[in-house]
This record gives structure tokens, C-alpha cells and sequence, in this order.
């Protein structure tokens, strides 16, 4: 054998087989296939495989169990699931449980193809990003989201493996949390970023509107149609197209988009010309989608085919360190933008900001520091300049907190390095298990959803598959 990297290719369709090899002739790699997944259990067993690229429908075993036995033997390879638009749910599974890393759906495109096994031969196991323990002074800034929270820094990993698939991607977040960042990450992440990205908010626009701009009209499709417009589904060509607010989405159109995502082609109104849609779909939503989709108003069949892979954006005041570090990063970028001075935000100020909540997340801290740098001069923000940025309610409550001490945990944030250390004791406070928190607050939504999984999960801001697994593990 040579010192080139092993792909597996795994497959019971010869066909389906001998174009992968095609395809693939041309990659650096030793290239090995087999229709039978047990003749490749038993290869692995005794070769390392960088690669393995396995269907997902197979008679003697699928493909997801496959590779979590190679997950199992060889943990630093990297596995990819091939399969067309069905048994999502496995599939996610899976990839949340970290037995698949790539997901490809059939049919595929031969350069998208070699682009995404390239990626996967050519990327080490070990996070792009990793722990740093001077965290707070060597912040990433990935693609525009700046962060030095451990937990956002896995959270750049998965992007970074979720934006080789060309499946659709689901955001979840509360509002101002960044989830449009995080779908132009995944643009500029993976095969489209060259090609067009598109986003659009469904909720900016009427039912008739929104139509129109999603699948573009004729000349005298209705009454104002004095020429042809061409909508999103087209204008995103072969990039990426990412539909924010999903949920307020109607739901009459909520069919059409359906069809869109499995038949991979629309019409545009007024005409029954079938035109081919290629971008990929990354949608995104706040808290709402839990509660349309037990209302019934978000298809739940449409929800699965949006959800094969979900990335869950924490709130900003779960994200540490972050806090701080992007409220300076704000006051130096709209110190320069309005050419003032600041450079600097007083003790009390940086006990203000951590003591807050921020409902609004990052568009409020924006927002508000940007009002701020607007409004005032010096070269140093304090207590007084917060305090009127935000609203009269939330002033009288942080005078409150001012006047009588902070918690110790914001004490502790000034005192080292402006850090924020959660951990607040409370006496005579019985403390569970997180586990056990946990347990108890799925079962509670499962229970509430009527034993509907997938309901429990959109309101929990997780993906089904995440609940799964963890009922399988207790």
C-alpha cells in the first residue's frame, strides 16, 4: 500500500458504485470499494481508512451503523453518509452523535463531490479550533462572529463540517443572536462560496409578496405585473439561499416550498415552465417555530425536511467571556466608524453590561454601545451613558442592583480580567445533577408535546435527534 490516504467507497448498487469511482479517479487517495458492507467491516478491521464514504440503504446493514462501528475501530477517520431526500432522521442522529461528519444527498454533483472528499481527506481530526488559555486576549473571529467561549469555538467546528453537505441546514436562536452570521459562515465554508448568497426574512414580507420574490413572476401574472421578475430560488443559482423567520413562512407556501426542497425545481407564477433549483437551503428561527409547529401552523413534514442538520446559537448571556469581549469590539468598530475617541469602558459600565440580561442579545449590545459612541464624547464610556442608552425600566432595575452590590460573579468578571465566572452559590439550595436537570426538562417537553419528539425538540431549540440520543444514554 502507498503512503497516500485510504477512501473507502461502500455501496450495494454497482452503479451507483462505479460512477463514485469515476468521479473520484482523480483525488490523491488509495481508493477501495465494496458493494458488500461486511467485506468493508472487514477491511477496516485490519486497514486504517482516512475516508469512508458509505451508502446509507444497504440490505446487510445501513449506512449509519456502519460508520459508527468505524467510529468505533477508527475514531481519527472521516465518515461520510450517502443518500438521497429520506431517513433524515437517522442520518442527523448520527452526525449530532458524531458517527457521520459529512452528509451528502443524492444525486450529487460530480465537482461538489470532489470538493467535499477533498475537504475530508485534506482536514486533520483535531478542531480547527481549540482552547487557548489565554482566551480572552486571542479571541477568533470567524467569518465575522468574534468569539473566545469555548463552547462557540465547537460551535465553528461544526460549521465548518456541516458546510461540506449539501443538506439543509436549520439555525435556531433567539433573535439577535447572529444566525445570519452563521449562515454566511457556512456560505463562505463550503462548496457555493463563490456563487450567490441570498437572504431573505419571511417575515418582512405579505403572503402574495413573499411569493413573488421566492419563485419570481411573468409579465401579467397579476395586476401590476408589467414585466418579468426573477425570484430568489433563481437569483441564488448554484449558492446558497438562506430563508430567516421560517416559521412566519404561510402555509399555503409552505407546500410549495416543500416541493421546491425535494423535487429540486419550481415555476415561477404565471407560467408553467419548470425551472431547475440548485442552491442550498439554510433557514432559521427564533423560539416561535416550537409553538407554529404545535399550533399547526408550520408543516411538520416541512420542518423535517429543513432540519437534517441543526446549529443551535446560545443567547449572549450563556456565551462567557463574550460578553465583554464584544461589547469592546462594537466600541472600538463605532469609535472609528463615527471618528470619536473612546478606547476604553469604565468598572461601573462593565458592571452594568454584565449584570444585564440583554433579551435582545447581540443586536442590542450593537445597538445600544453604537448609541452610545453616537451620543457622547471622551474616551472612556461610563455608568451614566448606559444607563440612558437603555430603557427607563431597565434603568431603575440596574440602579437597584447598583445600589445594593453586585452578585459575585460580576465582582469576579472586574476583578480578573473582566472574565465572567458563572457559579453563584445560594445557601440551603439544593443543587441537582445537570444530567438530571436536563432529564427532567426533556421529559417534561416530551410529556407537554403529547409524546411528539420532534414538537418537544423545536421547543426545547434542539434537534430531534439530540433528544433521541440522549433517552437512549439515560
Amino acid at each position: 500500500m502507498s503512503n497516500q490516504p485510504v477512501l473507502v467507497l461502500v455501496d450495494d448498487d454497482a452503479d451507483v458504485l462505479a460512477a463514485l469511482k469515476r468521479a473520484l479517479h482523480s483525488l490523491s487517495a488509495e481508493i477501495y470499494s465494496f458493494q458488500s458492507v461486511l467485506d468493508a467491516i472487514n477491511f477496516c478491521d485490519s486497514t486504517r481508512p482516512d475516508v469512508v464514504v458509505s451508502d446509507q440503504h444497504m440490505p446487510e446493514l445501513d449506512g449509519c451503523d456502519f460508520l459508527e462501528k468505524v467510529k468505533k475501530r477508527w475514531p481519527d477517520s472521516q465518515r461520510i453518509i450517502l443518500s438521497a431526500y429520506n431517513d433524515f432522521q437517522k442520518i442527523s442522529s448520527a452526525f449530532n452523535s458524531g458517527a457521520v461528519d459529512r452528509f451528502i444527498c443524492k444525486p450529487w454533483d460530480n465537482k461538489e463531490l470532489i470538493f467535499i472528499l477533498n475537504k475530508a481527506i485534506n482536514t486533520p481530526r483535531e478542531n480547527s479550533f481549540t482552547a487557548n488559555t489565554e482566551l480572552f486576549d486571542i479571541p477568533v473571529n470567524f467569518h465575522g462572529i468574534i468569539s473566545a467561549d469555548e463552547s462557540m469555538l465547537d460551535l465553528f467546528n461544526s460549521i465548518k463540517h456541516a458546510a461540506t453537505t449539501n443538506a439543509p441546514l436549520f439555525v435556531m436562536g433567539e433573535t439577535g443572536t447572529g444566525k445570519e452570521l452563521v449562515a454566511r459562515a457556512c456560505h463562505h465554508e463550503g462548496f457555493h462560496k463563490t456563487e450567490p448568497f441570498v437572504a431573505v426574512n419571511c417575515a418582512n414580507f405579505t403572503e402574495h409578496l413573499i411569493e413573488s420574490q421566492l419563485f419570481g413572476h411573468v409579465k401579467g401574472a397579476f395586476t401590476g405585473a408589467v414585466t418579468n421578475q426573477e425570484g430568489l430560488f433563481s437569483a441564488a443559482k448554484q449558492g446558497t439561499l438562506f430563508l430567516d423567520e421560517i416559521c412566519s413562512l404561510p402555509i399555503s407556501l409552505q407546500a410549495k416550498l416543500l416541493r421546491v426542497i425535494q423535487e429540486r425545481e419550481f415555476c415561477p407564477l404565471g407560467t408553467h415552465k419548470v425551472q431547475k433549483f440548485h442552491a442550498q437551503i439554510i433557514s432559521a428561527s427564533s423560539n416561535s417555530i416550537g409553538n407554529a409547529l404545535l399550533n399547526g401552523e408550520f408543516r411538520e413534514d416541512l420542518y423535517y425536511r429543513l432540519n437534517v442538520i441543526t446549529i443551535a446559537l446560545p443567547p449572549l448571556r450563556e456565551r462567557g467571556t463574550d460578553l465583554l469581549l464584544i461589547a469592546k469590539y462594537f466600541l472600538k468598530k463605532f469609535s472609528k466608524i463615527e471618528k470619536k475617541q473612546f478606547i476604553k469602558l469604565s468598572r461601573d459600565t462593565i458592571k452594568i453590561i454584565c449584570s444585564y440580561d440583554w433579551p435582545g442579545n447581540i443586536r442590542q449590545l450593537e445597538n445600544v454601545i453604537h448609541g452610545m459612541v453616537i451620543l457622547n464624547s471622551g474616551t472612556e464610556i461610563n455608568a451614566e451613558m448606559i444607563i440612558k442608552s437603555l430603557s427607563t425600566t431597565v434603568s431603575i432595575s440596574l440602579n437597584r442592583k447598583l445600589s445594593k452590590g453586585l452578585p459575585s460573579n460580576t465582582e469576579n468578571l472586574v476583578n480578573n480580567a473582566e472574565r465572567i465566572n458563572q457559579g453563584t452559590q445560594h445557601k440551603n439550595q439544593v443543587i441537582q445533577p445537570l444530567w438530571l436537570v436536563e432529564k427532567n426538562a426533556i421529559e417534561s417537553a416530551i410529556s407537554f408535546c403529547s409524546g411528539n419528539v420532534p414538537k418537544a425538540a423545536a421547543l426545547l431549540e434542539v434537534s430531534p435527534s439530540t433528544l433521541y440520543r440522549k433517552k437512549q444514554n439515560w
